[in-house]
């Protein structure tokens, strides 16, 4: 998932200014393949245990990049849609621990902060990221 220009962020529960995507990843972290004895092809597949990472992108002003570290764990909350009227906004919800904080200086673009997270399911059963439609 990619959400661009998302509104309203907040990282445990501040306002995080300057966001300018989120992108969420999926991955398998261990992945099953059996094969039988009738061919060379796969004949069951599985992801057990699979990984969301979660990608925050924003540009950084005089007021600093923050004090967000590796292993601190956050709430992640913002809003997307295709307008603020319209009907199909809706609020994202994701409990994080931080992995990385990447910090980059570009002539041209300035500075941006990357932080790479990972999303935490509540019971290791349910999704992580969860979207909620706002009512009009």
């Amino acid at each position: 998932m990619i959400w661009l220009d998302p509104e309203r962020v907040t990282l445990s529960g501040s306002p995080l200014a300057g966001v300018v995507s989120i992108t969420v990843d999926r991955r398998a972290s261990r992945f099953v393949e059996a094969y039988s004895d009738a061919g060379p092809h796969v004949v069951f597949a599985d992801a057990p245990e699979r990984r969301v990472g979660v990608r925050i992108t924003r540009r950084v002003d005089q007021g600093g990049a923050g004090a967000h570290r590796p292993g601190d764990a956050a709430a992640l909350a913002f809003r997307v849609g295709p307008s603020a009227s319209d009907a199909r906004v809706r609020e994202v919800a994701v409990s994080v621990v931080i992995e990385a904080v990447e910090n980059r200086v570009d002539r041209k673009g300035g500075a941006t902060q990357v932080i790479a997270c990972v999303a935490v399911s509540s019971d290791g059963a349910s999704d992580p990221v969860i979207e909620t439609p706002v009512a009009a």
